[in-house]
């Protein structure tokens, strides 16, 4: 069951929901039929074509009430059958090659087409900024305190929606999750304060259990300052050391801890306050957008992923990272106002390392050995 983020085995995945809803009101029929390799040919046969019904509703009938595209389908589909062989042990055909349905997918697609992908855009600087102060001013409340603290760190800190907040299906767990007691502040020799947040990165569960990942950010940025907001928030919602350890570091007024999908809706509806398309922003724009900054101060490609962990022949370099470095990082972001000429442009999450970046990182310790190709999720 723990196969999937949710830990459900991905009776919550939304091709799954959709199976469900199809076969009770549409199919009339029950969603779990077992088809065993020795079954006869038709109703193997039959099985595929429900397969076949269930990819045309969900591309021609709407279900959501808006458009799903014919690779979306497939993907539905795919959750499915995972769905079936991870909690039944079977397959919805049997050992059928499902030929039919491949190509009921391709011809739909042909006749169809495919609406063009929707790039998602990231945050600006500048943007986050107003929306933050228009929306939501400083110090104003201890919920919209939370909320700025929360999106500027995952912003200048390059974090994930599901490393600021809980993925879908999760509850809240000390050992994985932000907590008051995973921050600390560090005063510096020029005056300015360092926040390290220590974190349980997401995209390494395989490799790593429990929170080793240092997040760094520094005060003094001019335009968005994590740290500060980060005190504000202390400040107005205090814990005691006691319950430091077991109270979300973000938490709403009523103490529970912010989700991923509510962050994603705090970041769409504060782009609409502002004039600008709320289905263009999710909360992987905050990411996005703190990473474009970064690149559009001049640093280097490889010093930003280092710093957002993204994947990488050397994904586990980020413990080598200067403290130097990663500061000017935080800083940078907090301080850049940019306009970025293609919006989404930096919605890949890949960066390409080259041999003139290396060069140029002298203040980088990479500490791998040249025949290491350990590799992570991006």
């Amino acid at each position: 069951m723990s196969a999937v983020a949710t830990r459900d085995g991905g009776a919550k995945a939304t091709g799954v929901k959709h199976w469900f809803h199809f076969n009770s009101k549409v199919a009339g029929l029950p969603p779990v039929q077992h088809v065993d390799p020795d079954s006869p040919r038709w109703v193997k046969l039959e099985a595929e074509q429900k397969l076949c019904d269930f990819a045309v509703w969900l591309v021609v009938c709407k279900p959501t009430g808006r458009r799903i595209s014919t690779k979306t389908a497939r993907k539905y589909i795919s959750q499915v059958q995972s769905w079936m062989r991870r909690v039944y042990s079977a397959d919805i055909a049997g050992d059928l090659d499902l030929a039919n349905l491949r190509d009921v997918l391709k011809g739909m697609r042909r006749e169809l087409g495919d609406e063009p992908t929707r790039k998602r855009y990231g945050v600006r600087t500048q943007h986050l900024r107003k929306a933050l102060d228009q929306e939501l001013p400083a110090g104003s409340s201890r919920a919209a305190q939370a909320v700025r603290a929360a999106l500027t760190s995952a912003f200048c800190g390059l974090l994930r929606g599901c490393e600021v907040g809980l993925p879908e299906g999760e509850s809240f767990d000390p050992l994985r999750h932000l907590t008051r007691k995973d921050i600390r502040f560090v005063d510096l020799p020029d005056g300015r304060i360092l926040a390290v947040l220590t974190i349980h990165q997401a995209k390494l569960a395989s490799q790593l259990t429990g929170k080793h990942i240092p997040v760094f950010l520094v005060s003094g940025g001019s335009i968005v300052d994590p740290v500060r907001e980060l005190k504000r928030m202390l400040e107005l919602d205090p814990v005691s050391a006691a319950d430091a350890g077991r109270t979300p570091l973000f938490r709403d007024v009523h103490g529970q801890a912010f989700t991923r999908s509510g962050i994603a809706r705090i970041v769409k509806s504060l782009m609409a306050a502002i004039g600008l398309d709320p289905d263009r922003f999710g909360a992987h724009s905050l990411r996005i957008g703190g990473a474009t900054a970064a690149l559009s101060a001049g640093v280097a490609p490889a010093v930003i992923r280092i710093t957002g962990r993204w994947k990488s022949d050397v994904w586990m370099t980020y413990a080598r990272l200067t403290r130097q470095s990663a500061l000017r990082v935080s800083s940078v972001i907090g301080s850049t106002w940019f306009d970025d000429v293609e919006r989404g442009e930096f919605s890949s999450e890949e960066l390409e390392l080259v041999d003139s970046e290396l060069q140029a990182l002298g203040d980088v310790d990479f500490g791998v050995d040249d025949g290491d190709s350990s590799g992570g999720d991006a």
